[in-house]
């Protein structure tokens, strides 16, 4: 994924907190297409807003099956039937029931949309366990570990076929700190994750004050935070960590920069 980047569509909480948009990534590899880590309800609009071709995207990763992750499914299929008369097919990777609740969400919303798609959507459901070198599609390889978040939780580690461990790029979801999330950020150059608070508040969901105490259990070149409030980047900004900034909506990162 050298010289690729990452788009930050969305980075707050399932509550919206101070204005911030719904959870979803966009991924633009230096060789190959786009795709999105998760798709939370305001996806769409961010899409719009930052003037992004959503026929470009193949594929989307979902990291846990929670709304403010995977809501915005049906409207960017709206968007794929409706818009871009879409032919190729589309993949999506999941946890197990991804399928059926993906299914389920658009039938309800749009179910006429279904009848009118003129293109493949291939589902392929991941363990919620660690497993390595996945086939991701074209140009991709996928490892995955168990987040300690909901029964469907697994964080992504995703990097383009041949490239050095180094250049990796690692999706929390939401999770509360866990061996495995060390272990999937080992050798990563860029870790996105969540930090949804400043103090505890509760185990499944990580806090700024355990990234201060922990980042050095964090083997990762740079880290981002996200699924966070104003006030989890307010105090970063303040009292500065090593490797870690704060994300938000619309933000542009090369997957080569440093911090």
């Amino acid at each position: 994924m050298q010289q690729g980047r990452i788009t930050f569509l969305g980075t707050g909480t399932a509550f919206n907190h101070d204005g911030r948009g719904s959870q979803s990534l966009l991924v633009e590899p230096e060789v190959g297409s786009a795709f999105l880590v998760d798709a939370g309800p305001t996806t769409m609009a961010a899409i719009t807003r930052e003037r992004i071709d959503c026929s470009t995207i193949d594929r989307l990763f979902v990291t846990h099956l929670h709304g403010d992750h995977l809501a915005g499914w049906p409207f960017l299929l709206l968007h794929l039937v409706i818009l871009h008369e879409r032919r190729a097919a589309f993949d999506v990777y999941g946890p197990p029931g991804t399928q059926d609740c993906l299914e389920d969400l658009a039938r309800l919303c749009y179910g006429d949309v279904l009848d009118r798609r003129q293109f493949e959507i291939r589902f392929h459901e991941l363990e919620v366990a660690r497993s390595s070198g996945l086939d991701a599609g074209p140009g991709l390889r996928l490892d995955t570990w168990p987040m300690r978040h909901h029964p469907s939780s697994i964080g992504l580690r995703v990097r383009s076929d041949g490239r050095a461990p180094r250049e990796l790029l690692a999706v929390s979801g939401d999770t509360g700190w866990c061996e495995e999330l060390e272990r999937m950020a080992a050798g990563t150059s860029l870790l996105v994750l969540e930090c949804t608070s400043v103090n505890p508040s509760v185990d499944v969901h990580i806090c700024l004050d355990e990234v201060r105490e922990r980042i050095g259990r964090l083997d990762a070149q740079r880290v981002v935070l996200t699924h966070l409030t104003d006030d989890v980047a307010e105090s970063l900004a303040i009292d500065p960590v090593a490797r870690v900034i704060t994300a938000y909506d619309g933000m542009v990162l090369s997957l080569d920069d440093a911090v």
